[in-house]
C-alpha cells in the first residue's frame, strides 16, 4: 500500500489478512521502528514546552492582578491618611473621614420602673401570677399605699387570709359576692353624682380599694361581675374607687374582656414569676428575660420592667395598714345588712352634727379612737393611710374634719 503525505511517500506494510479468519486466527503485528518513535517523542516534547509557556503566562497574569489590588488598596489608604493629615492644622476632622462605621446591634439599658404607685396612676390594676408569687401581698401593699378603706372578694380564703379587712364570699358564697358588687355599683353611682355636683374636692377622704381574688372565676358565677368590671374600669379612678384584680390566668378570654380592647386598656397588668418570663419571651426580648431571672422582685408592668419594693417593706405596710384602717362594712356573708356606722351611731349622736356625711363621721371617730397622743403627720400617715404624694390630701382632710367637728 502506498499513500502521499506532504509530497513524501510513506510505505505502510500491512500483512495481508487470511482469506478465512475466526476468533482464533493469529494476526501478525510489528512494533514501530526507531524513526517513528523518535518523531512521536519530538511531538510530545514540543507539547510540554508549549504547556509550560502557557502556565507561566497564567502565573504572571495572576501575580500582576494581585499586585494591582494591593497597589489600589495602598493608594486608598494613603488618600484617607492624607485627608486626616491635611486637617491636622485645623485641629479636627469629620468622623466619616477617619473611620468607616459598621452597623451593629447595641443593647440599650433597660428603663426600670421603681415607683410603682406613680406608675399605676390613672388606671386600675390586674396582678397576674402563679400561686406563691406574692399576688395578695402586693395587692394589700398597693391598697394601703394608695389609701382608703379596703374590701376584698375572696371565695376560697382561709381564716388567716386578709386579716383585719372586710372579706366577702368565703366558702364560695357567690350570692354574697353578687350582693356586694351590686352595692359597689350603687356606691359608684353616688360618687359620680357627688363629683358632678360638687367637684373632685368633695371626694377627698372617700377613697376605697376593692380587691378581687381570682376574678376570672367570678365571670361565669356572679351575674353582676360584667357590669361591675366595665363601670369600675371606665369610671372607678375618677370616683376614687381603685380596683385590684388577681388571677393565675393571662388570657383575655378568661377575664371576660375578649373583644373589649377599650376595657382592657383601662388596666395595668402586673405580671409576676413565670407569667412575666412567658410574656417577655413573647416579646422576643432576651435582655428583659435575663433581667427577670435575676431577682424575685423583678416583674413586668405591661411590657416594661418593674422592680417591686423589698418583700419586708410590703409586708410591713400590710400589717400596719390592716391595724389602723377601719373598714366600712362587716363580711356580707355573715351580716349582709349590718354596717359599721350603725355600730358607731350611739357614740356619734351626742357630739356630731346631723349635717355631716357618714364618711366624715366614721373618719372622725377613727381619729378620736386611734389618734390620741399622735402628731398630725402620724395621724395622716398611720391612721388615715395617706402616704407619699398623697400626704397633702390627708393633711387637708384632717384640717377639714377638725373644722367640721370642732376638734
Amino acid at each position: 500500500m502506498r499513500c502521499s503525505m506532504a509530497n513524501d511517500l510513506i510505505d505502510i506494510k500491512v500483512a495481508a489478512p487470511p482469506k478465512t479468519a475466526n476468533a482464533h486466527t493469529w494476526v501478525e503485528m510489528h512494533l514501530p521502528n526507531a524513526k517513528t518513535l523518535g518523531r512521536y517523542c519530538a511531538w510530545g516534547l514540543g507539547r510540554v514546552v508549549f504547556s509550560l509557556g502557557l502556565f507561566s503566562l497564567y502565573g504572571v497574569t495572576s501575580a500582576l492582578k494581585l499586585g494591582i489590588v494591593i497597589t489600589q488598596a495602598t493608594e486608598n489608604a494613603i488618600k484617607k491618611l492624607l485627608k486626616v493629615y491635611d486637617a491636622l492644622p485645623y485641629a479636627g476632622v469629620p468622623m466619616s473621614q477617619v473611620i468607616e462605621a459598621s452597623a451593629a446591634v447595641i443593647e440599650e439599658p433597660l428603663e426600670i420602673i421603681t415607683d410603682i404607685i406613680a406608675a399605676i396612676e390613672g388606671k386600675q390594676v390586674m396582678i397576674i401570677g402563679e400561686m406563691g408569687t406574692g399576688k395578695s401581698t402586693l395587692a394589700q401593699y398597693l391598697a394601703y399605699t394608695v389609701g382608703g378603706r379596703v374590701r376584698v372578694y375572696e371565695c376560697e380564703g382561709t381564716p388567716t387570709d386578709w386579716q383585719g379587712l372586710e372579706v366577702i364570699g368565703k366558702g364560695e358564697n357567690w350570692v354574697a359576692i353578687d350582693r356586694g358588687m351590686a352595692e359597689d355599683l350603687e356606691d359608684l353611682s353616688n360618687q359620680m353624682k357627688i363629683r358632678e355636683e360638687r367637684g373632685d374636692a368633695a371626694l377627698v377622704g372617700t377613697e376605697r380599694v376593692i380587691i378581687v381574688e381570682e376574678y376570672p372565676e367570678l365571670v361565669s358565677k356572679v351575674g353582676s361581675s360584667g357590669e361591675w368590671l366595665e363601670r369600675h374600669a371606665r369610671r372607678g379612678r375618677k370616683a376614687r374607687r381603685f380596683t385590684v384584680l388577681l388571677s393565675q390566668y393571662d388570657r383575655v378570654a378568661a377575664w371576660g374582656l375578649e373583644g373589649k380592647s377599650d376595657l382592657a386598656d383601662a388596666f395595668f397588668r402586673i405580671r409576676l414569676g413565670k407569667k412575666a418570663l412567658a410574656h417577655a419571651k413573647s416579646l422576643k426580648n432576651e435582655q428583659l428575660m435575663n433581667w427577670l431571672k435575676q431577682d424575685q422582685s423583678h416583674c413586668l408592668l405591661d411590657d416594661q420592667p418593674l422592680k417591686l419594693p423589698p418583700y419586708r417593706e410590703m409586708k410591713a405596710a400590710t400589717v400596719r395598714g390592716g391595724s389602723t384602717i377601719v373598714q366600712a362594712y362587716y363580711d356580707n356573708a355573715i351580716n349582709p345588712q349590718k354596717r359599721v356606722e350603725n355600730d358607731l351611731k350611739p357614740a356619734l349622736e351626742g357630739d356630731l352634727g346631723e349635717n355631716c356625711s357618714d364618711n366624715d363621721r366614721v373618719l372622725w371617730r377613727v381619729i378620736q379612737r386611734l389618734g390620741g397622743g399622735k402628731s398630725d403627720s402620724a395621724i395622716v400617715t398611720e391612721v388615715l393611710g395617706f402616704t407619699g404624694k398623697r400626704y397633702g390630701e390627708g393633711a387637708a382632710l384632717l384640717e377639714r374634719l377638725r373644722k367640721q367637728f370642732g376638734g
